[in-house]
């Protein structure tokens, strides 16, 4: 791996570590107090897979409502544009530099692809 992906990536981790995931588990929370199911997890980059989506480092939220199909909310790091992807099911994918990435961006893709589910 190359210096620049391997920076690319540890930021992302950096990034979902202090900004994303706690505000991901917070929802979890809400939504598990809600009576739904929800549970976070990650998929760890692949070199050998770095050029296709499914070998990107990615974070994500899986939510199970009560009497629905599963829904996600994840955030995937883009190594070869260096850019975070945020799709959601029933949402716009949305991307962004990496330092864009707020708790109130975090917050606002929380409420904007489950916040029906929160309430």
């Amino acid at each position: 791996m190359d210096a620049e992906t391997d920076l690319f990536v540890q930021a992302f981790w950096v990034k979902c570590r202090d900004v994303i995931r706690p505000e991901l588990d917070e929802a979890v929370d809400a939504l598990r107090g809600a009576g739904h199911e929800a549970n976070i997890s990650t998929q760890e980059f692949s070199p050998d897979k770095k050029d296709q989506p499914e070998g990107s480092p990615q974070l994500v939220l899986t939510i199970h409502p009560a009497g629905s199909a599963a829904r996600e909310l994840r955030y995937r790091g883009d190594v070869p544009t260096r850019e975070i992807e945020v799709t959601a099911t029933g949402c716009k994918t949305a991307r962004s530099d990496l330092s864009l990435v707020t708790d109130a961006s975090v917050k606002n893709d929380i409420a904007l692809c489950f916040g029906s589910l929160l309430k």
